[in-house]
C-alpha cells in the first residue's frame, strides 16, 4: 500500500511492485495527476517521498535531488511498506533540479 497526498486529499492505493505508482494511482481513479511521457524524462509527474522508500530506475533526476526525496511517479515503485508520497508542482521540482 502507498499513501498519496494529492490536492489536499489522502489516498491509499495498492501497488503490486510491477506497476509504477502513477499507473496504480490512475487505475485507482485518482484524478488530475500531472504526467506526460511516462518514461521518467519529461519531469511532469513530480512528487516528494515523505515516508518509506522508492526505486526509480530511469528517472532523469540528479542523485542529490533524489536524495532530497523527490521522485517521478511514472517510474517510481515502492520498496517495502509504509511509502508515503506527496505530489508537488513541476516548478518546485525544476527549481530544485536546476540549483542542485
Amino acid at each position: 500500500m502507498v499513501t498519496i497526498e494529492h490536492q489536499g486529499k489522502s489516498y491509499e492505493i495498492e501497488v503490486d511492485g510491477f506497476d509504477s505508482i502513477l499507473d496504480a494511482a490512475i487505475d485507482a481513479g485518482i484524478e488530475d495527476l500531472s504526467y506526460d511521457c511516462k518514461m521518467g524524462v519529461c519531469m511532469t509527474c513530480p512528487s516528494k517521498v515523505t515516508g518509506g522508500e522508492v526505486e526509480q530506475d530511469g528517472a532523469m533526476l540528479s542523485d542529490d535531488v533524489a536524495d532530497m526525496g523527490y521522485a517521478l511517479l511514472c517510474v517510481a515503485k515502492p520498496v517495502g511498506e509504509g511509502v508515503k508520497i506527496e505530489t508537488v508542482t513541476e516548478e518546485e521540482l525544476l527549481d530544485v533540479q536546476l540549483v542542485a
